[in-house]
C-alpha cells in the first residue's frame, strides 16, 4: 500500500481484492506529468512489464485521486482536465493484468502551481561588440517548468525556457539595460536588471592595396560612430583620426630592402577612453617592387632647336625595360637608353623635364627630379612667373581651381598636371573644375603658366584628398515577404549613391538589428508581436541615408509548461 493511502481506503481495497493465483503483475514505474494548461494536465509512466519479465502484460491501468474523475486508459498516456492550478493533486495509477491482477498503485504528487519567483540578478559573460550572454539563477518552484521572457531596453527580444541567452545584433559601444522575467501558468515574476554597454567595434574587413611602392590600408567604416585608430605596420605605429578608415603609407618605410615584402597590420579603434580588440591582417607582396629613382636629367649639347639628355640609370629587381621621358609636362618619350636627344624645339626658351623608368611588369618609378635648361638664341619672350592658385572643393568627386595670372609677362594659358600626368592645357580663362576625383586618395596637382611660345613657368603644386560627405539615397519599396510565425523577409530596391553601397543596416523599434550587402533579410527568431523595422542605406565613406520604415505582425504559437516528477520504481 502507498505511503500516501490511508489505511482502509480505496488502495486497501483493491490491493484485497486481487487474486492470490499467479504473479502480481508491478506498479506502473517512473509517472510522470506535465501541465498542459492551468486546468489541464498529462500523465504517463513506464509500462511493468518493459522492465520486470516476470509481469503479465497489462490490459488497462487506472488513474485516480482526490479531486478528479477516475479514468481507465489501455496504454499512457492519461488526459486529465478540470483541474485547478491553485490546488495540490495526489494522484494514482494502478495496472491491471488477466484474472483480476492489479498492481500496487504508483502515486505523483501535483503541487500547487504558484507564479514564479523573481530571477537571479543577470550575469555578464562574453561580450562583444555585437552579442553578449546572460546567465541567471533559476526562480521557484524549478518543477513548474518556468520559462523566461528577454527584454531589451524594454523591448521583449527573447523567449526561453532555461536561464541563459545570447543577445546578437547589438550596437558597438551602447549602452543596454536587460529585464528578465519568469512566467508558468500561474503568472509572471518581479522582473530582474542589468546594465551593460558593447565593446567598441574593432577595424573589420581589412585590406591592402599598393601601387609602386605606394601602399594603403582600409577597413570598413564604423556606423554611426567615429573612432580614432592606431596601427602597427611591421612593428611601427601610425594614427588615423576620428572617422578615417584608411591609412597612406610608403613600402619603403615600413620594409626596406628588396622584395618579397611581408607586412603585418594590427589596427584598433578607440573611442571616449575605450579601445577595441585588434584587427589583424597579414600580407606579402612579391615582385610589386617599381625600379629606382632614375637621375636628374642632364642637358648638353645644346643648340637652338634640340638638347641632348643624360641621367644615371635605374635598378630594379627584374631589370628596367625602358624609361618615360616628359618634356614639359605634356610631350612623352621612350626610350630604352640613359640618353635622349630633342629636335624641333623653341628656341631661347625655357624647357624643363623628367623620367621615369618602368621595368618589364609596368611598374613605374617616382619621377626623377625635373631639370630646367634653355635653349640657345635668341628669346622669343621672358619666361612667365609662377601663377597664384587656389582650390575650392565642390563636392566629393570635384574641384574647382583658380588662378591669377603673372602680369609682368604675358602669357596664354596654363597647363595643369594631375600625378604628374598632363590633364588639360586652359587657354585664356582663370578657373577650371576638376571632375571625377576618387574620395579618400590623395591628388597632386601642379599649374605652370605658359605663354604663345611654349615656354612654362616654374610650377604651382597642390595636394589635395577629396572627401565624401553625401549620403546615399533612401531605400524604396521596402516591404514583408513571407511572414511566417517568428520570421519575416524583408525586401528593398537598392539605394544610389555617388560611389557605391557598402551595407543596409536594419534597425528593430529604433534598436540596432543587423547589417547586410543585399536587398533583402531574414529576421528569425521573432517573438510575437508587432515589429517596427527600418532600413538605412550606408556609403564607403560611412554616411548614412534617411531610413525606410515598415511595421510588421508576427503571429505566435502557444506553448505548455513541464512538470517533471521524482520517479517511483516497481
Amino acid at each position: 500500500m502507498s505511503n500516501y493511502d490511508a489505511p482502509g481506503g480505496q488502495t486497501e481495497a483493491l490491493i484485497e481484492s486481487v487474486s492470490d493465483s499467479g504473479v502480481r503483475i508491478c506498479s506502473p514505474g517512473n509517472v510522470r506529468g506535465r501541465r498542459t494548461s492551468p486546468n489541464t494536465a498529462q500523465l504517463t509512466w513506464d509500462e511493468p512489464y518493459a522492465t520486470c519479465h516476470l509481469c503479465p502484460d497489462a490490459i488497462g491501468y487506472d488513474v485516480y485521486g482526490s479531486g478528479i474523475t477516475p479514468q481507465t486508459v489501455v496504454r499512457p498516456p492519461c488526459e486529465l482536465s478540470g483541474l485547478n492550478a491553485g490546488v495540490e493533486y495526489l494522484l494514482y495509477v494502478t495496472a491491471k493484468a488477466a484474472g483480476n491482477n492489479i498492481s500496487t498503485p504508483s502515486a505523483v504528487r501535483f503541487s500547487k502551481l504558484t507564479a514564479p519567483t523573481k530571477p537571479g540578478k543577470p550575469e555578464l559573460r562574453d561580450l562583444t561588440h555585437a552579442s553578449m550572454t546572460l546567465s541567471w539563477a533559476p526562480s521557484a518552484p524549478e518543477w513548474g517548468n518556468n520559462s523566461y521572457r528577454v527584454y531589451l531596453n524594454g523591448t521583449l527580444v527573447k523567449r526561453v525556457s532555461h536561464p541563459e541567452v545570447k543577445l546578437t545584433h547589438l550596437q558597438s559601444h551602447t549602452v543596454y539595460r536587460v529585464e528578465v522575467r519568469a512566467v508558468n501558468s500561474a503568472g509572471v515574476s518581479e522582473p530582474s536588471f542589468a546594465t551593460f554597454k558593447t565593446r567598441l567595434r574593432p577595424p573589420s574587413n581589412l585590406r591592402f592595396s599598393q601601387s609602386n611602392g605606394n601602399c594603403r590600408l582600409l577597413w570598413d567604416p564604423a556606423f554611426k560612430t567615429f573612432p580614432s585608430h592606431e596601427l602597427s605596420i611591421n612593428g611601427q605605429t601610425f594614427t588615423a583620426d576620428p572617422g578615417v578608415c584608411w591609412h597612406h603609407f610608403k613600402m619603403s618605410d615600413v620594409s626596406p630592402g628588396p622584395v618579397p615584402h611581408h607586412l603585418r597590420f594590427a589596427v584598433h579603434a578607440q573611442l571616449d577612453g575605450e579601445v577595441s580588440e585588434v584587427g589583424l591582417l597579414e600580407k606579402t607582396v612579391v615582385d610589386d617592387v617599381p625600379p629606382d629613382q632614375p637621375g636628374t636629367p642632364v642637358a648638353s649639347d645644346i643648340t637652338d632647336n634640340s638638347v641632348t639628355l643624360n641621367w644615371e640609370p635605374s635598378s630594379d629587381n627584374i631589370g628596367v625595360a625602358r624609361y618615360r621621358v616628359v618634356l614639359n609636362g605634356l610631350l612623352l618619350f621612350h626610350t630604352p637608353d640613359t640618353h635622349l636627344t630633342f629636335t624641333q624645339l623653341t628656341s631661347g626658351a625655357f624647357h624643363w623635364v623628367f623620367v621615369r623608368a618602368q621595368d618589364k611588369d609596368g611598374n613605374l618609378s617616382a619621377c626623377s627630379p625635373a631639370a630646367v635648361f634653355k635653349t640657345t638664341g635668341q628669346a622669343p619672350a621672358p619666361r612667365p612667373s609662377a601663377p597664384q592658385v587656389s582650390l575650392t572643393e565642390v563636392n566629393a568627386t570635384s574641384v574647382m581651381l583658380k588662378w591669377i595670372y603673372p602680369v609682368e609677362n604675358p602669357v596664354s594659358g596654363v597647363r595643369i598636371l594631375l600625378n604628374d600626368e598632363h590633364l588639360k592645357d586652359v587657354l585664356l580663362f582663370d578657373f577650371y573644375r576638376l571632375q571625377n576625383l576618387i574620395p579618400n586618395v590623395e591628388y597632386t596637382i601642379s599649374v605652370a603658366a605658359f605663354d604663345v611660345y611654349g615656354q612654362l613657368s616654374e610650377p604651382t603644386i597642390l595636394v589635395h584628398i577629396p572627401k565624401d560627405v553625401t549620403p546615399p539615397g533612401k531605400p524604396e519599396n521596402l516591404s514583408a515577404t513571407e511572414v511566417a510565425t517568428d520570421t519575416v523577409t524583408l525586401t528593398w530596391e537598392e539605394s544610389t549613391d555617388d560611389f557605391g553601397i557598402h551595407d543596409y543596416v536594419i534597425y528593430n523599434n529604433h534598436e540596432y538589428f543587423d547589417r547586410t550587402p543585399l536587398t533583402r533579410y531574414t529576421a528569425v527568431d521573432l517573438l510575437p508581436g508587432t515589429y517596427s523595422f527600418e532600413v538605412c542605406a550606408m556609403d564607403l565613406s560611412g554616411n548614412v541615408s534617411e531610413p525606410a520604415a515598415l511595421s510588421v505582425m508576427i503571429e505566435g504559437l502557444s506553448s505548455s509548461v513541464l512538470i517533471q516528477t521524482t520517479p517511483q520504481q516497481c
